[in-house]
């Protein structure tokens, strides 16, 4: 059984990792060669699984969420530092865009109750994914699967990828200053990428360009489901750059990623 396109573009994504641990720099000995040989094995197992045929095609159609897990945090393990220069510049953007010096004066002209629902709205960044394909296979959609994939997984691998190149720190970890919401969801956000993140900041933003590219991706076949996928989409998007999760410029960058997923995704 041949390769789906959405398995071609894992398989070239590890590859590239794998040849990018090879010449990034400043990486200790052990790390390179553990980057490498898991960016190997991961290429190597994509057509390996896909090799199983008819029975595994159900769970293969889920398979990407796994790739996506590994695909994110692989890239950390190429970054030692971060880039100053590339922060300073990112926060002079949000500044000049926004309109504001820091986080408190960001949040101050937003609205309690409006941060509140950006908060909520970014935790859905992680259910996003699975849930917009599985409103595919609810409506009997299946065979937009690969479609689906290729669109998200062109969108989020070109953000994570560029990780070991522009490694920056999220803006909420340098401006320092505290948010109006400090609420439930706030703290579970927080506690959240404590726990799950690797402490790097994706530019462009991988949450907004999976969180749209997805509601692009169901609207396409499924406008129904994909219309309020592409709101939520939004909402992230602003969370994320209102909760300073994101640099403004991450979120646009991210955007334009996830357009042009979707745009390849419908030429395949």
């Amino acid at each position: 059984m041949g390769l789906r396109a959405s398995e071609w573009i894992t398989v070239g994504y590890f590859a590239y990792l794998a040849g990018a641990a090879a010449l990034v720099p400043a990486i200790g000995r052990r790390q390179r060669r553990r980057a490498i040989l898991t960016a190997i094995a991961a290429a190597i197992a994509v057509p390996t699984l896909a090799a199983f045929g008819t029975p595994a095609l159900v769970w293969r159609d889920w398979m990407p969420l796994v790739y996506i897990l590994l695909g994110y945090r692989l890239p950390a393990l190429l970054v030692t530092g971060t880039n100053p220069e590339l922060e300073r510049r990112l926060l002079t953007l949000d500044h000049r865009w926004l309109g504001v010096g820091n986080a408190t004066t960001l949040s101050e002209r937003v609205p309690r109750p409006v941060i509140e629902l950006l908060e909520l709205a970014y935790l859905f960044c992680y259910p996003m994914v699975p849930l917009g394909f599985a409103c595919l296979y609810v409506a009997g959609l299946r065979g937009e699967s690969d479609r689906f994939w290729t669109a998200v997984l062109l969108a989020v691998f070109g953000c994570y990828g560029v990780l070991p190149w522009l490694p920056t720190r999220p803006p909420r970890a340098i401006e320092g200053a505290p948010m109006r919401s400090s609420g439930l969801v706030r703290r579970f956000n927080l506690r959240v990428l404590g726990l799950a993140s690797i402490q790097l900041n994706t530019f462009p933003s991988g949450h907004v360009a999976a969180s749209l590219a997805t509601a692009l991706a169901v609207y396409a076949c499924l406008p129904s489901a994909g219309l309020p996928l592409g709101l939520l989409a939004l909402a992230i998007a602003a969370g994320s750059v209102v909760g300073r999760y994101h640099y403004a410029a991450d979120a646009l960058a991210g955007a334009v990623v996830a357009l042009l997923g979707f745009l390849v995704s419908r030429l395949a």
